[in-house]
């Protein structure tokens, strides 16, 4: 990618000017969503409508032609063809780059795609950027930069994530993450791809693989046109980044269903599947995998190894912990680790005589947040651990919410992955929540904590193929 283009890309997804086509004062309308979401970003709004005087405040400009120059984003929002139309007279104020909210394009039929193809053509031959259309278009919490119309949890999102969020249907995306952000996540950037008559998947792995404000990406997608480029692109980035990939449309009902939302067709899943595989991308297979990969991976560094210790204060669950990592043919292998004599030797004399040291570690119902202090204490020391599961609850009565800045501050001082499995009855989503705002990653089941741990893994053993790969090259 070019440097203009990605100075260009700055100018959408860090607009200074922005225009609304189609603004209004009736807050249910998307045109009044859009831009009171907008009023949050203390950039400068131009409305657009013939129809209106003044929103909140702000003038609004009865057509296109009277806006002012260096506009660096218009939003519109009216309907598919009214959309041409003012594309092409913003095409005229010379504003670069364009999200196009309405649907009624290549999705609904031949009519849909004859207005598609002439966006494709203006795109191309004023090298303008258009996001969509059929879009939801951006959010970046950080900056308030937000033109997401339907609900979506934006108040919940960390402000300082680090996940660059790119996903073909927007309702996707957004449902997915409203709900993880109840239990904590941090995103850097939502881009609703839309029907992607112009910008594409490969626009924006190019664009967030150099972004310093982020350190995952994360795709939702249906169909991958440039399937070689996207590829290719991947794998350089994801020696730096993990490239995480939900890729939706696996079976022929599926891939039908696919045809229908996006009016393009998607590939063989077999295909696409060992294609990613080969070439270092992780691909999950439903929505809460996505959110727990991408939160995982953008908060804890690589794990050193596959060799895990289990601390529980509640026997039963260490068991079911055990079961989940040695269970077969999933994803990246775990193993139980060996502890070490002085580590076991540690942990009893923090705890009890009869405590189990063997691992699962069960330091019992009795125990205290100190003897939980200690016991991590000697799993990080001992080089036989590689990734530590905590299971932690709140119902013994030595153990307190202290316990949720105890493991933070050890999650700090080593780079020894550290993953919570933790439930709380009702409190459960607050605690955990707790835990990601103190900097631990946690989970509400002990399938989703282990599984986490094998996103670990399976991040590390692809760097180690990628860069095996090319010192043979």
């Amino acid at each position: 990618m070019t440097t203009d283009k990605i100075a260009s890309l700055k100018r959408l997804l860090d607009p200074k000017k922005i225009a609304i086509i189609g603004a209004s004062n009736a807050k249910e309308k998307v045109g009044g969503i859009v831009f009171r979401r907008l009023l949050a970003s203390r950039r400068r709004l131009f409305a657009v409508n013939p129809n209106e005087i003044a929103i909140e405040g702000h003038k609004v400009y009865s057509n296109i032609a009277l806006l002012p120059d260096k506009i660096d984003l218009a939003v519109i929002t009216i309907g598919a063809a009214a959309a041409v139309k003012a594309v092409k007279a913003c095409i005229q104020k010379k504003i670069p780059n364009y999200i196009l909210v309405a649907g009624g394009f290549g999705e609904v039929g031949s009519q849909g795609r004859e207005l598609e193809e002439k966006l494709k053509t203006l795109a191309q031959q004023h090298k303008i950027n258009i996001l969509g259309p059929n879009s939801l278009g951006i959010f970046l919490p950080n900056e308030n930069i937000d033109t997401i119309f339907v609900e979506h949890g934006d108040q919940a999102l960390d402000r300082k994530g680090k996940v660059a969020c790119i996903v073909q249907s927007g309702s996707v995306g957004v449902e997915a993450l409203g709900y993880a952000a109840n239990t904590g996540y941090g995103m850097r950037a939502f881009v609703g791809l839309g029907n992607k008559c112009d910008l594409d998947e490969i626009d924006f792995l190019h664009y967030f693989a150099q972004d310093e404000k982020t350190n995952c990406l994360g795709f939702y997608l249906e169909n991958i046109e440039k399937g070689r480029q996207f590829l290719e692109i991947a794998k350089q980035t994801t020696k730096e980044k993990p490239v995480v990939v939900l890729k939706a449309g696996r079976t022929h009902t599926a891939a039908s269903a696919v045809t229908s939302h996006t009016g393009k067709l998607a590939g063989s899943d077999k295909v696409i599947s060992g294609a990613l595989k080969q070439f270092g991308i992780q691909r999950v297979y439903d929505d809460e995998a996505f959110c727990d990969a991408t939160k995982v991976l953008s908060m804890l560094g690589d794990a050193p190894g596959d060799r895990v210790a289990v601390l529980t204060a509640a026997g039963g669950y260490g068991v079911m912990c055990t079961d989940f990592v040695e269970k077969k043919k999933t994803r990246a292998g775990l193993r139980m680790a060996k502890l070490s004599r002085q580590a076991k030797t540690i942990i009893k004399e923090a705890t009890f005589p009869f405590t189990a040291c063997d691992n699962p570690v069960d330091i019992t119902a009795s125990a205290t947040d100190d003897m939980f202090s200690q016991s991590l204490d000697a799993l990080i020391q001992d080089d036989g651990v590689d990734i530590i599961i905590c299971i932690a609850f709140f119902a013994p009565p030595g153990i307190t919410e202290n316990l949720i800045d105890i493991i933070a501050k050890k999650i700090q001082k080593t780079p020894k992955p550290i993953i919570v499995f933790t439930k709380y009855g009702p409190f459960t989503d607050t605690c955990i929540k707790d835990f990601f705002y103190a900097g631990v990653v946690a989970y509400p089941s002990i399938r989703r904590a282990v599984r986490a741990a094998r996103f670990l893994v399976e991040r590390k053993q692809i760097k180690h193929r990628l860069l095996r790969e090319e010192a043979q090259s």
